[in-house]
């Protein structure tokens, strides 16, 4: 399947892929990683953390190391960098500027992610 651009994201097979059970043990995965590193997994943005919020989202920085194998079956394989911890409402706020606004059109979606969740720790500071 290789690497999604921007406009993908609401694509139906990726859909599909954040249904499947690949990206359910992967994510899964993630979380007790970053526990067992000694780190509570928190939202890049606000900060607040997985203990606390219930639940985190998990962005994908990158979908390097996602497919499909060949008969079909998602292949969840991102490497930990290329997740990252967001509360609900920072992720869809991610999202919402990412996919909506033409200044990140055809960026390179590690870029963007990282111009964009620096604006909006920015404006929680303020």
């Amino acid at each position: 399947m290789g690497r999604f651009g921007l406009h993908r994201t609401g694509s139906v097979a990726y859909k599909r892929y954040l249904r499947s059970q690949a990206w359910g043990y992967r994510r899964v995965r993630w979380f007790a990683d970053c526990r067992q590193a000694g780190h509570e997994p928190a939202c890049q943005v606000c900060g607040i953390t997985l203990t606390r919020a219930g639940t985190l989202d998990l962005h994908h920085v990158s979908y390097k190391g996602v497919g499909q194998d060949e008969e079909g079956r998602w292949q969840a394989r991102e490497a930990h960098n290329d997740l990252m911890p967001l509360c609900r409402d920072h992720h869809q706020r991610l999202h919402q500027i990412m996919d909506g606004k033409k200044e990140f059109f055809g960026w390179d979606r590690r870029r963007a992610t990282i111009v964009i969740v620096a604006r909006m720790i920015r404006q929680s500071q303020a």
